[in-house]
């Protein structure tokens, strides 16, 4: 029986997602703040949480890992479901939290299994005493206590995602603010998209510059 390739279902639930938003969105700017206030706390626990991963290369138990074993995807869920606030409509919202159990829960499990047979006991101690996504109050006794690297977070593309989801909401805001009755393009409209083109700049400059250390590594590696 052949393994669900949960990474790219994911994508496959989340395209239905975003083409129904713009027809099935009520933005209203209660929704707009309220949503953008959840994708700023999700983008810094994904930040936080980058900044201690070394990628499987070793157990890390540091961080916000003392407290969920997953809290990359625990940042995922809040961005995406900022984005699902910002739309304001039951269904989405109810379409997205039902996708991403779906998916990521899959995902865990396989996941869970890969490290259980790299790191052996210590994973399994782990697994025990830290909560599987939502986080302990309480962190592990016996983490390892590593200090926050940034490097290491820019290393593992953060800033990539950061420049895309700002992308996104500067979209957000210039969709709301061009949807309204307006008597034309104020100043704060000329700096959203001013703003916007910025972090395309760095978005694709950022891509570029990781593309090009990966094929050198991927060089590096086959001498």
């Amino acid at each position: 029986m052949k393994k669900i390739r949960f990474k790219k279902l994911r994508l496959w639930l989340v395209y239905p997602f975003f083409v129904f938003f713009p027809l099935a969105a009520h933005m209203t700017d209660a929704s707009f703040l309220w949503g953008v206030f959840l994708m700023l706390a999700g983008l810094g626990i994904r930040f936080w949480a980058s900044g201690y991963l070394k990628k499987s290369r070793v157990l890390t138990t540091s961080g916000p890992y003392a407290y969920t074993r997953n809290p990359l995807y625990l940042g995922n869920f809040i961005l995406g479901l900022g984005v699902s606030v910002i739309a304001n409509n039951l269904w989405l919202n109810v379409y997205y939290i039902t996708s991403f159990y779906v998916l990521y829960m899959g995902t865990i499990r396989e996941e869970q299994g890969v490290l259980a047979e790299k790191f052996g006991g210590s994973y399994q101690t782990y697994l025990a005493n830290v909560p599987v996504f939502f986080p302990s109050l309480r962190p592990y006794r016996q983490s390892d206590k590593k200090p926050f690297d940034i490097k290491q977070s820019f290393r593992n593309g953060e800033f990539i995602r950061v420049c895309g989801f700002a992308m996104l909401i500067l979209f957000f805001y210039l969709w709301r603010s061009f949807s309204a009755e307006t008597g034309g393009v104020g100043l704060d409209d000329k700096i959203a998209v001013s703003l916007f083109v910025v972090f395309s700049l760095l978005l694709w400059f950022n891509i570029n510059i990781r593309k090009k250390r990966e094929s050198e590594w991927t060089g590096q590696k086959d001498l």
